[in-house]
């Protein structure tokens, strides 16, 4: 059952972290969120706030300055947009706020706009002042909806309340925790700095795995962005930060890592989104000693695709999760071995990301959003040297939906031009990516955007890398799950609007390690409701009632099966054992 070779381990979170099993090196991928009138109808919580635009008193002479260079229209519009006060001008536009009882005074940029509190006559005052341009109210801006991940309604965690989720304390080893987003900010979270990673609460520049895992398990409701298996701020978080944006280290770090855990943590689950080849004898004893004192130790089973052995989950100590799709379908990333032992959602999982650092896609027809089917922005690659880099297409495009169809492995996609391209996958991912065969042909055909939807043989929602080797494709593409591929045919010839979004502080990741924080955040919720449970009672529930995948009984693909929350509950629910 083990592969004890004791060889130097180096733990890479990049490899576990996407779902690529060539060489392609890639970051994963977003969101955007749907609308309903009742929703765009609720009342802001926000206090009302107003911008305020000073005349450029320059202006006349930036236009002149760029009409050399440029058109009228385009010195016009810098004049209004790219203006720069000077500071004097700076100190004028204070002033005149101060004269009005203007409050919480905010300088939009570096521009002469500024946002601030006003009351009626103050108003009225700036409005008169002859070096106003306007007065404006600074209207609200919000995600338009709460999204629930399909993730959290295959597990059962939407049916289970998190009231008693304060009596268990769940530990993520992983790159940090962006305490600053709004889905996190709220938690019960504590942490601690690992030598040379910097603050676990600041992830830094391209390091925002940890924060996706921690949105899987905590994403506080809160009528925004997302929502994890424990919403509502109960739960205990202690946060290792092990990683930075390198995403290596040693199996010593999480030997130290996990004792910090149990130590400074007082852990009562291990998340380990992480993990590498070969076992050493330091580890496995120190994960065997944790797991007989009590501790729920929770890893993912790897990414390579294969039946090679990932540790730390293939240690006896440890469950080994494996990843599935939204039609419940095995990743064909996800290792497979007889140490597999769960499985969790780990393909196309929408989540929280640093701040900023996000990226999503939509599809809206008629007003209708497409966003809560999942729709998701391709990762496109481009060459890089020897290898491949991510290089997104952010931009959006409106024209009429028209279909390209497929016959066997050709794609008849006719005249395209000024249109919104549908189209079937052919094939799907595992030693190759076939997204770009379905983008190329409707790019060739002079289409102006693509959705690609999924096949029969795998209908479930993907998380596409598009492989552009040309460096050709220049118009937003993106992935739906084959229902929604369908639903879409009977919208052809309406007009449709696709937008791919950077910036965003959300994320469509693939990987068994989206799979872990599922399962276990479910371990440490269930758990919550017996805590006189031990944590091998509570491996041994998970296990017998998870949901069967594959074939009849445990296999090495999906293990005993799809976590399932409520199930796990009720059985502890009779007893212990």
């Amino acid at each position: 059952m083990k592969n004890n070779q004791n060889k130097t381990v180096v733990l890479s979170m990049t490899v576990l972290a996407f779902a690529i099993s060539t060489q392609v090196n890639a970051t994963p991928a977003p969101m955007s969120l749907s609308s309903t009138n009742q929703q765009v109808e609720q009342q802001s919580p926000l206090p009302k706030r107003y911008i305020v635009k000073f005349r450029n008193d320059n202006a006349a002479q930036v236009i002149n300055d760029l009409a050399a260079n440029q058109s009228v229209n385009q010195a016009s519009e810098a004049s209004s947009m790219d203006y720069q006060p000077r500071t004097n001008e700076v100190y004028s536009h204070f002033r005149a706020l101060n004269s009005v009882q203007a409050r919480e005074m905010k300088r939009i940029g570096r521009s002469n706009s500024y946002s601030t509190k006003l009351d009626s006559s103050s108003i009225r005052a700036l409005r008169l002042r002859q070096d106003v341009e306007y007065v404006e109210e600074d209207l609200p801006r919000r995600l338009m909806a709460e999204t629930t991940p399909w993730g959290q309604t295959y597990v059962g965690a939407t049916v289970l309340s998190d009231s008693q989720t304060g009596n268990r304390s769940i530990c993520i080893i992983d790159s940090g925790y962006d305490r600053s987003h709004n889905d996190l900010s709220g938690n019960n979270v504590t942490g601690t700095n690992n030598s040379g990673t910097g603050n676990w609460y600041q992830p830094g520049n391209n390091n925002a795995h940890g924060t996706h895992v921690a949105g899987t398990i905590a994403a506080i409701a809160n009528n925004e962005g997302v929502v994890g298996v424990m919403p509502n701020q109960n739960a205990n978080i202690h946060v290792v930060k092990v990683f930075n944006e390198a995403g290596w280290g040693y199996s010593s770090s999480l030997v130290a890592a996990i004792d910090t855990c149990v130590n400074s943590g007082n852990a009562n689950v291990v998340t380990m989104s992480l993990g590498g080849s070969g076992s050493t004898t330091t580890e496995r004893n120190a994960l065997n000693s944790h797991y007989n004192n009590g501790v729920l130790l929770i890893a993912a089973a790897g990414n390579a695709g294969d039946s090679s052995y990932s540790y730390p989950a293939s240690y006896d100590s440890v469950m080994s999760v494996a990843a599935v799709d939204s039609n419940r379908d095995h990743a064909a990333f996800s290792q497979y071995t007889d140490q597999v032992e769960i499985s969790g959602p780990g393909e196309a999982i929408l989540s929280t990301v640093t701040v900023g650092e996000g990226r999503t896609a939509d599809i809206t027809i008629a007003g209708q959003s497409y966003f809560s089917s999942g729709v998701v922005p391709h990762n496109r690659l481009t060459p890089s040297g020897s290898s491949y880099a991510a290089d997104p297409i952010n931009t959006s495009a409106t024209a009429a939906l028209a279909e390209c169809t497929v016959n066997g492995t050709s794609f008849n996609c006719g005249n395209m031009s000024n249109k919104i391209c549908l189209v079937e996958r052919v094939g799907n991912q595992g030693s190759s990516y076939p997204e770009i065969n379905a983008v190329k042909a409707c790019n060739t055909a002079g289409a102006s955007g693509v959705i690609v939807y999924s096949n029969s043989a795998l209908p479930g929602l993907q998380n596409p890398f598009l492989v552009d080797a040309n460096s050709e494709i220049t118009i937003p593409s993106m992935s739906v799950d084959r229902a929604t591929g369908l639903a879409l045919q009977a919208k052809i010839g309406q007009s449709a609007t696709v937008s791919n979004l950077g910036n965003q502080d959300y994320e469509y990741y693939n990987g068994t390690s989206m799979a872990t924080p599922h399962v276990s955040g479910v371990a440490t919720l269930v758990w919550s409701y017996h805590p006189e449970c031990s944590a091998a009672e509570v491996r041994a529930a998970l296990n017998a009632t998870a949901d069967d995948l594959n074939v009849a009984g445990r296999d090495n693909q999906t293990g005993f099966g799809m976590v399932n929350a409520t199930a796990a509950k009720a059985y502890l629910d009779e007893s212990c054992s």
